[in-house]
């Protein structure tokens, strides 16, 4: 298993062999394709404290919580995704897409996989630290190969596209 490789429904970015005993390597994957239908991150003016960086799961928790399960936005999505067996997708953290230094858009992206669509515009689960209420972190990707990705703040009611990831079971 490697970088790009398909295991457990996605795209592994993310490797993490420091697991002890079991002798298994965590990690994270990204789901194969976007979500077939754009949708909103929240409606605007929305405070969630769902400002991790880095935790798109504990986002994702913090988001569901308080919004439910309605499928017209983005975290509550993610957990309706059942990819093969896997059922604990969740919107990933703005790190986790892009800029962190096991970022899928940043690791997939100039292996050439189909990982984003050029002109998208993705959701994170990462409320902005300046606007947390009316805006959330997103990457805009302009470029084939997702050569140019950049990290922006949206607000909330604009509608986007969703690539959930998972953790990998050890």
């Amino acid at each position: 298993m490697g970088y790009g490789s398909v295991y457990e429904a996605g795209y592994v970015f993310a490797i993490d062999d420091t697991t002890a005993t079991t002798g298994s390597v965590g990690g994270t994957v990204l789901q194969e394709e976007d979500s077939p239908t754009t949708v909103q991150w929240a409606e605007t003016f929305t405070t969630l404290d769902a400002s991790s960086l880095t935790d798109g799961a504990g986002n994702t928790s913090t988001i569901v919580h308080a919004l439910g399960t309605l499928s017209g936005y983005a975290a509550p999505l993610c957990t309706q995704v059942t990819d093969g067996n896997y059922t604990d997708w969740y919107l990933p953290a703005i790190d986790e897409l892009d800029g962190g230094t096991q970022a899928a858009f940043t690791i997939l992206g100039p292996l050439g996989l189909p990982v984003a669509t050029n002109g998208m515009l993705y959701w994170s689960s990462t409320e902005t630290s300046v606007n947390p209420g009316g805006d959330a972190e997103a990457v805009l990707v302009d470029g084939i190969s997702t050569a140019n990705i950049t990290s922006l703040s949206y607000i909330k009611s604009v509608y986007a596209s969703v690539r959930c990831v998972r953790a990998l079971t050890p």
